[in-house]
């Protein structure tokens, strides 16, 4: 079976923020493993905590003091190390599954919410993985054009000069995000490539209407 290229893109809040020593007894307990914001290749303060050995989402542990004081941490699902041939984008799935199940309940009882989304980006398709009372959903994105046509439709009024003009600053987007001349993040590899296709899209569609 050949290899696909799997980006994972943005992250999953979780509310009220994991605490350390609930980390910690899963660290202890072989479930999860520490890796250093360096072993990741990754920049700042804190640790990242990944599902067993070769975990691909896990925990980011960024320290924040709170009202009172005290020193929690701000607990995120994200990517930890690149998919490699032995990880299918399943995997995100079900060690995300494993996350809720171990954190979805506060040290006090109380029931955590998980906002926002991870999303997947495989073979030209792009998927969002969100958790919805409790469960791990995954949906399919619309590509960009599609998900245009679904908006609403809005009446403009614009000048010939400013039509050009308008076309032209999207045409020197799309030109930009091909060409690598925009910054990137390294932790999303395919930002670039799906804004460069957004904007094409955008491209077309002014072309069309406005001729």
């Amino acid at each position: 079976m050949p290899i696909h290229d799997v980006y994972v893109f943005e992250a999953i809040d979780i509310e009220p923020p994991v605490t350390e020593p609930e980390v910690e007894a899963k660290i202890d307990a072989g479930k999860y493993q520490k890796v250093t914001w360096g072993d990741d290749g990754r920049i700042g303060d804190g640790y990242f905590v990944k599902v067993g050995e070769d975990g691909t989402i896990g925990l980011a542990m960024t320290p924040k003091v709170d009202e009172d004081g005290v020193l929690r941490h701000r607990g995120i699902c994200v990517q930890g190390n690149p998919l490699d041939e032995d990880h299918r984008d399943s995997t995100i799935e079900a060690e995300l599954r494993e996350i809720v199940a171990d954190f979805g309940i506060a040290p006090d009882g109380s029931p955590r919410s998980f906002g926002s989304a991870i999303y997947i980006q495989k073979d030209d398709l792009e998927f969002k993985v969100s958790v919805e009372e409790g469960r791990v959903v995954r949906a399919q994105v619309a590509p960009p054009e599609a998900a245009a046509e679904q908006g609403p439709l809005l009446n403009l009024a614009i000048s010939e000069y400013e039509a050009e003009l308008l076309r032209q600053m999207v045409a020197l987007d799309i030109h930009d995000w091909k060409s690598g001349d925009m910054p990137t993040d390294p932790m999303d590899p395919a930002f670039a490539h799906r804004r460069a296709a957004a904007s094409e899209a955008l491209l077309a569609k002014l072309n069309e209407i406005l001729g």
